[in-house]
């Protein structure tokens, strides 16, 4: 798989932005995970916000966009991150203050899938499932959180990127 196992974690923002299956924008993110022959990687959360499940738990594939994604095996939707790993909770409440300052917001209303993904991002890092971690998003103060948060805990800048969509 891809680059010395590097995984691409995609926000919402991007998915909500491609549209429906046939639009030209989600087309192109099927061919750069064939390009990149990886899978793209959604949370929990993500996969909530797009496909308005509320029911986590229950996931059952239906006829959405990102479940076709899902159904052909460019995409999947990644486990929780481990909240009982005081780095992976840290780094979320951090994630949570950066993006609640960057966008002057208050923290409390600071989307949980955009945590959730600097939290994933961070995990696999330090598990070891990934030499390198890419956020595809068009959320500035997401990927400038991951930019700036996951090189604390010990990886270099290159070993962190992201991308908007």
């Amino acid at each position: 798989m891809g680059h010395e196992r590097e995984i691409v974690f995609v926000d919402s923002s991007v998915l909500i932005s491609c549209g429906q299956r046939e639009s030209t924008r989600f087309q192109a993110l099927a061919r750069e995970a064939r390009r990149r022959d990886t899978v793209f990687r959604i949370s929990p959360q993500v996969y909530a916000e797009v496909t308005g499940d509320p029911a986590l738990e229950a996931y059952t594939p239906d006829e959405s966009p990102v479940d076709e994604a899902i159904q052909e095996g460019w995409m999947k939707v990644s486990e929780s991150p481990s909240y009982a790993d005081s780095d992976i909770s840290n780094v979320m409440d951090q994630a949570r203050n950066f993006i609640a300052s960057a966008s002057d917001r208050l923290a409390d209303v600071v989307e949980k899938a955009d945590t959730e993904i600097v939290g994933l991002a961070l995990e696999s890092l330090l598990d070891g499932t990934a030499d390198r971690v890419i956020v595809v998003t068009n959320d500035i103060p997401l990927g400038e959180s991951a930019e700036s948060l996951l090189p604390r805990y010990g990886f270099d800048d290159g070993q962190i990127t992201w991308l908007t969509g």
